[in-house]
């Protein structure tokens, strides 16, 4: 049946992949339905099959321990992190460039915003 909300299918469960899922909702604290919790696992398991073939020039692909993805996901759950990606990349960037070259770099851009704002 289609809508304008989607297709609606039906899928059989056994008592325990149900319970599997109910255990994984309540475990991680996600106040979602379970048709949209299925819904997103369908999403990041193709999500998850894509990445590796499509990681190349522009992107690369880094598995991690379930306990760090859990850590950044409690620092993002608290607000200290905004999300995973952006966490990563702050890090490397972190411990990449020189501290002499980020200041270099913050002060060559605060110039050039003043000069920026001056000819307006």
């Amino acid at each position: 049946m289609t809508n304008e909300e989607g297709v609606k299918i039906s899928i059989r469960l056994s008592n325990e992949d149900m319970q599997l899922i109910q255990d994984f909702m309540e475990e991680h604290d996600l106040d979602v339905t379970t048709s949209s919790f299925i819904r997103d696992a369908i999403r990041g398991y193709i999500a998850s099959k894509k990445v590796p073939a499509e990681a190349g020039e522009d992107g690369i692909y880094v598995r991690l321990s379930e306990v760090l993805i859990q850590a950044m996901e409690n620092m993002r759950k608290e607000g200290i992190i905004f999300d995973n990606e952006s966490y990563i990349r702050q890090l490397i960037m972190t411990d990449l460039i020189p501290k002499e070259s980020l200041e270099s770099t913050k002060a060559n851009a605060f110039k050039a915003a003043q000069e920026a704002s001056r000819m307006m």
